[in-house]
Order: structure tokens, then C-alpha cells, then sequence
């Protein structure tokens, strides 16, 4: 086992406040040192792992046991390179053994209301909302588990830069639509576990409060620049902005909000099956 004290150091590259020391649980500190895998060996992953994985992510828990939400294995060869080559600087994620969709689903509880001869009338932004949660639950048991075998993972928003190319490609229906890939294997590389912001920014207790959250911010570019320097090729929008001296986490971040993306993601899925009223 390993000491908090520790694990706290690795995820936060600073000491811990704690004054009592104790063994975690060695599944604890795994999600603690969690890192995502970008390359992946060639192996395969057993049925066996596979079916546990999805059994796995079906017991994540589920808005009033609606269950809204499926996963679709991507293995035709065609669809594969189709979506490597929109994915262009992703396209390694398609090099994993296996390669999900994570699908919030709206469409299999409307079927099943009219079968059963009711009016189905929760096309909402809130059932929208629930069965994208739904979907993002079940994924990160699929992660967890997926960990535990010793496996390797990377979720990918991209694909939600091409949403009707991925609809035609995977024949999605009405009511059904992307929230993540997800790119799964034996890691072929040892990443280092990502700094992330310090607790105080992100914790709160009783009522919200950043009143100190910008000196919070500077200190963690401040870390970041010192143990895990965001090398310029990471730079965001540099054909608008350029390259900066200093290329902190904040700066971009901030790149990042300034320009729209997806903006077409409403229009889409209004056409596609979710009101959004």
C-alpha cells in the first residue's frame, strides 16, 4: 500500500496538509495515479475481459433506472479508417484493440413507452441531460475496470466534431448520439500522471467560494511550468494567437474558451431526435 501523503505529492506535485498518515486501499491509489494511454500494443483483449467490462459498466448507477444509454463496439475495418482519418491528429485512438462509442440513448424508452401504449413526453434538455450522464457514468465504470485489468484508456470528444459522419458511418437512429469514444488496450508507454488544479479551487464545503481562486490558478501555472512544462506543439490556436514565452495551463485554457467550437452541436441534435425543451 501506499502512504496519502504520497499519492497526494504525485497528483498535485505539492505536499499534503494532512497530519495523520495511512495506507490507502491499493484500488484507491490506482484512481489516484490514474493516467490516460495514447499508445497501445497490438494485443488482443479476451472476450472474457470484454464481457466483463461491459458488465461492469452496466452496474454504474442509472437516473431512476432508466438505463439511457449504449455502447458500440467499433471492429469493422472500414469504419475504423473512416473515422481515423476525421479524427487526423486523434487518429492513433483508432490504433487501440478496441476502439467504443459511449451513446446516450433516448430512443430504446420512447419505443418501449409507445409500445406499451403510452404517450412518451419527456423529450426534455433534463431527460437529455440525464441520459448523457447516464452514458458518461456507465463509461467511467468501463474505465475503472478496465484499469483494474491493467489495461490502458483514453476517452475522445473528437468524435463529436463529426457527429452526422459518425451517425451515417454507425447507422445511428434518431435519439442516439456520441458523448465520447473510447480507446482501449495493453499500454505500450508509461505516461506521467497529469497535474492537476489543487484541491482548494475545486473543493468547497457548505457554500461555494472562489474568492482566492486567481492567485490559486497563478500558483498551479506557476507548478505546472516547473514540473510539467506544456511544450510549445501543445500551444491552442497558435494561427490566431501565436506562440507565447510562457505557455501556462490558464493561458491555454483561456486560448481554448475564446473560440467557439461545435457550434453547430444544438442545431444537430435537435435534428436528430432531442428537443431540448
Amino acid at each position: 500500500m501506499i502512504d496519502i501523503k504520497d499519492l497526494i505529492k504525485s497528483r498535485y506535485a505539492q505536499d499534503s496538509d494532512l497530519k495523520k498518515s495511512f495506507d490507502m486501499p491499493d484500488s484507491i491509489s490506482k484512481r489516484i495515479l490514474r493516467k490516460s494511454c495514447r499508445k497501445f500494443k497490438k494485443s488482443k483483449v479476451s472476450k472474457e475481459i470484454l464481457i466483463s467490462l461491459i458488465a461492469s459498466a452496466q452496474a454504474a448507477p442509472s437516473k431512476s433506472n432508466l438505463q439511457q444509454y449504449s455502447i458500440l463496439l467499433i471492429k469493422n475495418k472500414e469504419i475504423k479508417n473512416k473515422l481515423s482519418k476525421l479524427l487526423e491528429k486523434t487518429a492513433w485512438a483508432l490504433e487501440a484493440p478496441l476502439f467504443f462509442l459511449f451513446l446516450a440513448d433516448i430512443r430504446r424508452n420512447q419505443i418501449i413507452t409507445e409500445y406499451k401504449g403510452y404517450e412518451y413526453k419527456n423529450n426534455s434538455i433534463d431527460y437529455f441531460m440525464n441520459a448523457v450522464i447516464d452514458a458518461s457514468l456507465a463509461m467511467q465504470n468501463f474505465i475503472n475496470s478496465a484499469e483494474e485489468f491493467g489495461l490502458g484508456i483514453c476517452p475522445i470528444s473528437m468524435v463529436r466534431n463529426h457527429l452526422e459522419e459518425v451517425k451515417k458511418m454507425c447507422h445511428l437512429p434518431k435519439g442516439v448520439f456520441p458523448i465520447a469514444g473510447l480507446s482501449v488496450g495493453w499500454p505500450d508507454e508509461n505516461n506521467e500522471v497529469s497535474i492537476r488544479l489543487p484541491i482548494k479551487v475545486v473543493f468547497h464545503e457548505d457554500f461555494y467560494n472562489d474568492k482566492d481562486m486567481l492567485k490559486q490558478i497563478d500558483q498551479y501555472d506557476k507548478t505546472i511550468e516547473r514540473v510539467q512544462p506544456i511544450p510549445k506543439s501543445k500551444q491552442r490556436h497558435v494561427n490566431v494567437y501565436g506562440f507565447n514565452e510562457k505557455n501556462t495551463w490558464s493561458e491555454n485554457i483561456s486560448r481554448q474558451m475564446s473560440l467557439s467550437e461545435r457550434k453547430e452541436f444544438k442545431k444537430w441534435l435537435k435534428s436528430h431526435g432531442f428537443n431540448l425543451d
